[in-house]
């Protein structure tokens, strides 16, 4: 026997043997078939989402802003030397960093060209009094005079009259005539020649008087600048910069110190224009002309304070808001309100509270008026425009609310949320409106929310644009 044929011997014998298991295994499949059980209906049942609420409160709202600035002294003085001379006295303590208290002599200019001109001025004044009182003498001589140079013209007329009688009766030779005559003349000239002297001398007083007025203003004068080489402390500060060395010739005019005042510092925190208007009273009308004089921090109804972290503690200064700057800054479009803190370097502990020094970079708070009755919410609970809350059916509804004030820990909501109503505060995706959920209050985020709110929370929240 061939291959081929054992081959397809052997072939043969295998399709056989693949019937009979067909056969079984289709016969297997009907019985299975005939004897399934029916399948058990169970009935679709929704299932709750678990999500954390809170009851909105209505609280009332404590507003706080938290800006950065730089401390500034609130007065700079300027040292001018205002008289020219070389420096003979220089206080030792005259280096930058010293403080140094009001009235003490910071340098002195050599004093002696003014004290000589003092002097000068001093004799010219006395010999202009002594000119002065000679003319009240010499016209009190003049006047004596002149009384008697008018008696004397008075006896002479009536002595040329009676001669002018006896000349016509020819009792008397003209030469005797006209001698009496040019001695009335000459006698007449001569009370005349005394009034015009008598004339003269208020002109003369006048002049003196005014000369002596100068001569007086220019001692006036000398005697400032010799005040003036001397140059004291106008008020307790820190020598933020001296330029003067002993023995050394000043100009007028030239800056030979500067100075920073230590009893009261400033800091200028710059808000947006928005945030200031959330922060002041919504009723607030200011007239210049009228409330010039009143503070405006007080008419804002602002309050401030300056807080310094040093080692993980806060040092906190009580300030307030003086002014407000004139202009918007040019590039970020904020306004700076100006902060005032009284005593910088009083109480001041090595290491626990430390003076508020120029430049210190701190921290200014600034608190508005509260404002009652005012929804809140956590930041974190808004999506967009919409609030997740809790309807009555313990379903999932979507709310449009308008925001008022706005802050960094909590929201204001001005409209679309009433009191008490579930505010969804856990994350919830996906977010299906009317979606069944089951509510677990949120008690500690509840708390957090009111204290950020009323201003009782360590981390009080900030207002934002």
């Amino acid at each position: 026997m061939t291959a081929a044929n054992e081959e397809n011997k052997k072939h043969s014998r295998r399709k056989w043997l693949f019937y009979p298991a067909l056969a079984l295994g289709v016969l297997v499949l009907v019985v299975l078939v005939k004897n399934k059980a029916e399948p058990q209906k169970e009935l679709l049942q929704e299932q709750a989402r678990a999500v954390r609420v809170i009851a909105a409160p209505n609280v009332a709202v404590v507003p706080e802003f938290s800006g950065s600035g730089n401390v500034e002294p609130s007065q700079v003085w300027s040292g001018v030397a205002e008289v020219s001379g070389s420096v003979v006295e220089l206080s030792p303590r005259l280096n930058r960093g010293e403080i140094i208290q009001a009235g003490e002599l910071l340098l002195r200019i050599d004093p002696r060209d003014y004290q000589l001109k003092i002097a000068q001025a001093e004799t010219a004044i006395e010999a202009l009094d002594a000119q002065i009182v000679e003319i009240g003498v010499r016209e009190k001589n003049s006047r004596i005079s002149l009384n008697i140079e008018q008696e004397n013209l008075t006896i002479g007329q009536a002595e040329l009259k009676r001669k002018e009688k006896l000349l016509v009766k020819g009792m008397v030779a003209r030469s005797d005539f006209e001698r009496e005559k040019r001695a009335v003349l000459s006698q007449t000239q001569g009370v005349q020649s005394l009034k015009n002297a008598l004339d003269l001398y208020p002109a003369e007083r006048t002049r003196m008087q005014a000369e002596l007025k100068r001569l007086e203003a220019q001692l006036a004068d000398t005697r400032l600048d010799l005040e003036r080489t001397s140059m004291k402390m106008p008020f307790s500060g820190r020598v933020a910069e001296s330029r003067i060395e002993l023995n050394q010739y000043v100009r007028q005019g030239e800056v030979l110190v500067l100075v920073d005042s230590i009893d009261m510092a400033e800091v200028t925190v710059q808000l947006q224009p928005s945030v200031l208007a959330k922060l002041v009273r919504s009723d607030l009308v200011l007239n210049p002309g009228i409330n010039g004089s009143v503070q405006i921090g007080d008419a804002l109804g602002l309050t401030a304070k300056v807080v310094v972290s040093l080692a993980g503690k806060n040092i906190v200064w009580p300030g307030r808001v003086v002014r407000i700057s004139d202009r918007l800054d040019p590039q970020t479009r904020t306004v700076g309100v100006i902060v005032e803190v009284d005593d910088p370097y009083e109480n001041i502990q090595p290491g626990v509270r430390p003076p508020l020094v120029k430049g210190s970079f701190v921290e200014v708070k600034l608190t508005g008026p509260t404002l009652p009755n005012q929804l809140v919410i956590p930041t974190a609970a808004l999506h967009g425009e919409h609030l997740y809350v809790v309807n009555e059916q313990n379903r999932l509804q979507k709310m449009v609310v308008k925001i008022g004030l706005r802050s960094a820990n909590y929201l204001v909501v001005s409209s679309g949320l009433k009191p008490g109503q579930k505010v969804i505060v856990s994350d919830l995706v996906p977010a299906i409106d009317g979606m069944l959920l089951e509510s677990v209050d949120d008690s500690e985020t509840l708390n957090r929310l009111i204290a950020a709110a009323t201003g009782q929370s360590q981390n009080r929240a900030q207002v934002l644009p």
